[in-house]
């Protein structure tokens, strides 16, 4: 189902009396997890649809970006009608931790301020630490009367099948490119790539934006110029991999854009009925690149190389 259909299947689930204690969102990045989630919650809480509701009482919303402090200061700063600002570099956590939960669990168990539900949301549960994990377990057994939790998750597999199977399913569907096409056209009504964007953004409105913030096309088109030149250009290539390592999120992006072009190969090559081993290797490879790139600190310009000159190799 979509994140409609999803919104419409919990709204009547909560008026028969039947909401479950502990849900798990699912889905690939960007098709509209947290938007559903918020929108319910506002519903849930207020009585009212409003998309944009972020802040109440009754409500713990966990991830990893910020601390606790930080999201106190811009709450503060926001209710006070003031503008944040930009150049403040905060400092980031690099994943959920047992405090976080710990924190949850303490929120759950108070009196709601309203006589409503209490609501605890982990975006994403995916980031939640093993610590974290094994804390939560007990909570989603028995969550307190009046509260529900919800978990997002872009990779369930990463999560224990302890915590899965405490919950409640929910699966999010990527959007289809005509209901890709029916949300952009809305905001980019003369979208001369919106084709290409599309098919980058792989059902996912959230990726499509991104790709569209960040110049996503560029980068897309500057990748499939190096693996045309035969040899590969290196200094190309050097200097390519050293802008986008600069910047986390241009590099997220491009690996992103990688991984897509990867995923692309493997099935035009299997409907062809041809060799995909060296593909499906080099898939793996890249994964656990990456992977390492996070948890060994490796030098996201040499990756970028390695995975992009390996590519090139299989043309």
């Amino acid at each position: 189902m979509n994140s409609f259909q999803a919104y419409d299947e919990l709204k009547a689930i909560l008026a028969q009396g039947k909401l479950a204690g502990s849900w798990l969102i699912q889905g690939p990045y960007g098709v509209g997890k947290t938007d559903l989630i918020q929108k319910f919650c506002s519903f849930l809480l207020t009585g009212n649809e409003n998309s944009e509701f972020s802040v109440h009482p009754d409500l713990k919303w966990i991830e990893k970006d910020y601390t606790e402090e930080e999201k106190r200061d811009i709450i503060r700063t926001l209710q006070a009608g003031k503008a944040l600002d930009e150049d403040i570099k905060r400092e980031r956590k690099e994943e959920i931790t047992i405090d976080d939960i710990r924190k949850g669990i303490q929120f759950l168990s108070l009196t709601s301020s309203q006589n409503r539900w209490r609501v605890l949301v982990i975006d994403t549960a995916d980031d939640m630490n093993e610590n974290a994990a094994n804390a939560l377990l007990k909570l989603l057994e028995e969550p307190p009367t009046g509260s529900v939790i919800f978990l997002l998750s872009h990779n369930p597999g990463k999560l224990l099948p302890t915590i899965r199977s405490r919950c409640r399913n929910i699966y999010i569907n990527p959007l289809s490119k005509e209901e890709m096409k029916s949300f952009i056209l809305g905001d980019y009504p003369e979208d001369q790539d919106i084709n290409v964007l599309i098919e980058l953004s792989c059902g996912s409105i959230g990726k499509y934006y991104k790709l569209k913030e960040l110049d996503g096309l560029s980068y897309y088109q500057e990748i499939i110029h190096l693996l045309q030149e035969i040899p590969l250009n290196k200094v190309a290539l050097l200097n390519f991999a050293e802008k986008v390592s600069k910047e986390s999120t241009i590099y997220n992006l491009v690996t992103d854009i990688l991984t897509f072009i990867i995923m692309k190969r493997i099935k035009e090559k299997a409907q062809k009925h041809e060799n995909i081993d060296e593909y499906i290797d080099l898939w793996d490879h890249m994964l656990q690149r990456l992977k390492d790139t996070k948890t060994l600190y490796l030098d996201k310009k040499n990756v970028l190389v390695s995975l992009i000159t390996q590519l090139g190799r299989l043309q």
